[in-house]
């Protein structure tokens, strides 16, 4: 859907955000100077290949981060008027599973074997809300029957085990949903599951979005899951934003190599490709990342300059930052490559 942002304040602003882990070996920079906002109603897409920062990000919003893990001075993290970070523990738990929610990525872990789907989603509930077990219950039932789990009245008992990894994931869903939060963390919501399920959790997900009016952020490694159910697109890389717009021009348009990496590796039916394009290299180690940009280790667009300072995050259009010293090529590449597939 889209949103009319110029009349609306961010329901959430994450500013200079920087989450380190100290470990024996060194500092890990895993989220280091994040920027972005999310407006209400909106969905905004976080993708970039494992070990970009996407789930520590989630996971600093919401405080839950391992004892290593320390977020920096100077980030701030602005919900609903509130900064995050200055909330004490009581504080944050009345947030934390009420206002936002978050659907983690593996259901089997993230629930608790040894309680029902039922209590796991009672706890929820009766934890932000004045009601009884008895009128809980119920309520947990709704929930599993809204988010299309047959017989509710009977798996509301069954414990996750019991259930397949769609259902178990249906069930995560109406556990993040039960107290209708204002925004809701998707991490990798559909891994492991088959295509015909996966597209199944995300038309869920837009018709409860739609029906409680909730902000969502869906984080994922799969672009084409990003380009079906996005408003706007922050491409993470290195624990950095190396692009962000809305999810049209980013498509249409990208402006940083990265990005233009991660849409040719996109398999194509309308043209005949010899081979599928891969982003050659792998995600540096983020102890040992490589001077100047993080990606010029492996950019086809690289300079000598791109290999000893970093560039900044600019406005290259309206509406449009890019990280990347040369944008201007990727804009020269993709108008050979058009011009090729028209030949």
């Amino acid at each position: 859907m889209e949103v009319d942002k110029l009349d609306k304040k961010p329901l959430l602003t994450v500013r200079n955000l920087r989450t380190y882990f100290y470990t024996e070996d060194g500092v890990v920079k895993a989220v280091d100077g994040v920027d972005f906002e999310v407006y209400e109603g909106e969905t905004l897409g976080i993708v970039g290949e494992s070990g970009s920062g996407k789930s520590v990000t989630s996971l600093t919003i919401l405080r839950l981060l391992d004892p290593k893990g320390k977020i920096e001075e100077g980030s701030e993290i602005i919900f609903n008027g509130k900064n995050l970070l200055e909330l004490n523990d009581d504080e944050m738990r009345k947030i934390r599973g009420n206002e936002i929610a978050m659907i983690f990525q593996e259901p089997m872990v993230a629930l608790n074997p040894v309680f029902t789907i039922g209590e796991q989603i009672m706890e929820a509930i009766l934890l932000h809300q004045e009601v009884d077990k008895k009128t809980a219950r119920q309520m947990a039932i709704d929930m599993l029957r809204k988010v299309g789990i047959p017989e509710p009245e009977k798996r509301v008992d069954e414990y996750p085990h019991e259930l397949s990894g769609g259902m178990r994931q249906r069930a995560m869903i109406a556990m993040a949903l039960s107290c209708r939060p204002k925004l809701l963390i998707a991490d990798e919501p559909t891994t492991a599951l088959d295509v015909t399920i996966q597209a199944q959790i995300l038309e869920l997900m837009k018709e409860l979005q739609r029906e409680y009016g909730m902000a969502i952020i869906l984080i994922t490694h799969d672009v084409g899951v990003i380009a079906e159910n996005a408003d706007r697109v922050v491409v993470m890389y290195g624990g950095k934003v190396m692009e962000t717009a809305d999810v049209k021009t980013v498509f249409k348009k990208p402006k940083h190599p990265y990005t233009w990496g991660l849409l040719n590796a996109i398999p194509r039916l309308d043209i005949e490709q010899d081979r599928l394009y891969s982003i050659p290299g792998m995600v540096p180690d983020p102890l040992h990342f490589p001077p100047g940009c993080r990606f010029s280790n492996r950019c086809e667009f690289k300079e000598e300059k791109c290999t000893i300072e970093m560039p900044d995050l600019v406005q290259v259009e309206e509406g449009h930052y890019s990280r990347c010293f040369f944008y201007k090529k990727v804009e020269e590449a993709q108008k050979i490559a058009k011009a090729g597939e028209g030949a």
